[in-house]
């Protein structure tokens, strides 16, 4: 029978690999999509594009804690407050190298593979409460 940190730790790490996953993929659309909205021609005028650039920015801020917090809850894990804080501030250092520097296939997956890591971790870490 496992223990019970190595069961967490293996639910943090199987989340934080989809939350990492699901983001950089919800991401490139999204980022594809508003370059193909300001590429268009621009029928509105100055600006175009302009609503897509911003969701597009707005997207891992609201994906990664969602899917951090929702997974964990699925998988039914409680006080996952410091995965759910530090794995999205850990996303924008490390999914940040990912998406804007368009990183290939196997450096990507390091990159992914390095916060699915972390992202166990993080879930080991429980405030103010004793095992």
């Amino acid at each position: 029978m496992l223990s019970r940190e190595l069961r967490v730790w293996m639910k943090g790490v199987a989340v934080a690999a989809v939350a990492a996953h699901v983001t950089y993929w919800v991401s490139r659309s999204a980022q594809r999509w508003a370059v193909g909205a300001r590429q268009a021609p621009p029928e509105g005028g100055t600006g175009s594009g302009m609503v897509e650039m911003v969701l597009a920015s707005i997207v891992p801020v609201v994906v990664v804690p969602l899917v951090l917090a929702v997974g964990m809850r699925l998988l039914r894990e409680r006080e996952t407050h410091v995965l759910t804080a530090a794995g999205s501030g850990a996303w924008f250092a490390l999914g940040a190298q990912v998406t804007v520097s368009g990183t290939g296939g196997a450096e990507r997956e390091a990159f992914l593979a390095a916060f699915a890591l972390l992202g166990g971790f993080l879930a080991l870490v429980r405030l103010g409460s004793e095992r």
